[in-house]
């Protein structure tokens, strides 16, 4: 199934009019559980590998191993495309539909439920990250920005403990007049401000981001 997660995984998500996994099929290979497998898959199937998880905020599905196997294919398609290892690591640990992070062993609470946001500039704003990466690619970025000032809720953290998944309404546009009731995104908690100083002296060291070192 290697060869065609990758094209499942944008048919299922993005096509509109054509065949969506159910909530009870996989979202990557539309198979229901372990006994739904081909039969050349099932002896490479151990433990639960082979049945539904909800590693993300997602709806639909999908299979531990899809998942790994996924992860595995896409990995090596994001380093032959050109992206650096923060992006592409970034990337593959982040769900493109929902903006979670993939998690199959349940989801850690982050260090703080709520922060400030703080703005460093003239615009007044923090734009929000479609994934947790310091590339400052165009791509990288979603529409909508944290004010400074702004309250924002943390939801989790990424692997690096650098940056924050956190929910805010209403969300302002980061070029342009007017808002969304509600946004979800990344940013870096060198924009955030605790009211706990000990959270704040556990958060790792900033990293340049690579184009200023």
């Amino acid at each position: 199934i290697q060869n065609i997660l990758w094209a499942c995984h944008l048919t299922a998500v993005n096509s509109a009019g054509q065949k969506m996994a159910s909530s009870d099929e996989c979202r990557l290979c539309w198979c229901k559980d372990l006994d739904d497998l081909e039969d050349e898959d099932k002896h490479i199937a151990a433990g639960n590998a082979g049945h539904l998880c909800f590693p993300c905020n997602c709806r639909a599905p999908v299979h531990v191993r899809c998942l790994s196997e996924w992860h595995q294919s896409r990995w090596w398609q994001l380093l032959e495309q050109g992206f650096n290892f923060d992006e592409a690591h970034a990337r593959i640990d982040t769900c493109e539909v929902c903006g979670a992070r993939w998690m199959t062993r349940g989801r850690p609470k982050p260090l703080a439920a709520w922060a400030l946001c703080r703005a460093r500039g003239g615009t007044g704003k923090v734009a929000l990250r479609r994934f947790p990466t310091l590339s400052r690619a165009t791509r990288n970025f979603s529409d909508y920005a944290a004010a400074n000032g702004q309250r924002l809720e943390l939801l989790e953290q990424d692997v690096t403990g650098e940056f924050f998944r956190v929910r805010l309404a209403p969300a302002a546009f980061y070029q342009g007049e007017g808002s969304s009731a509600i946004a979800e995104g990344w940013i870096r908690h060198v924009y955030l401000e605790f009211e706990s100083e000990t959270v704040a002296a556990r958060l790792p060291t900033p990293t340049m981001p690579p184009a200023y070192t």
